[in-house]
């Protein structure tokens, strides 16, 4: 059922090592530009997802200690 060109291959707008040496200066740089920009914007990205994640889980935490705390001396004082 499948003809020679039918894989995904054939229309793939990768840039390959071949192409990238075809390229013309500028757009050797153009791509290089882009390239770098793509992964700093995701490094940026995936950091500041740490970050959010390291500052937000120990609230949650303490916080439920702290309700959790509150309760049981309620509950210790003979209070609902």
């Amino acid at each position: 059922m499948f003809s020679d060109g039918n894989d995904a291959g054939c229309c793939s707008n990768v840039l390959t090592a071949r192409k990238f040496r075809e390229r013309t200066p500028e757009d050797r740089v153009t791509y290089r530009r882009w390239a770098r920009g793509i992964v700093l914007f995701y490094s940026a990205l995936l950091l500041l997802s740490g970050i959010a994640i390291a500052t937000y889980s120990g609230t949650g935490r303490s916080q439920s200690s702290n309700l959790l705390a509150a309760s049981q001396r309620s509950y210790q004082q003979g209070g609902r």
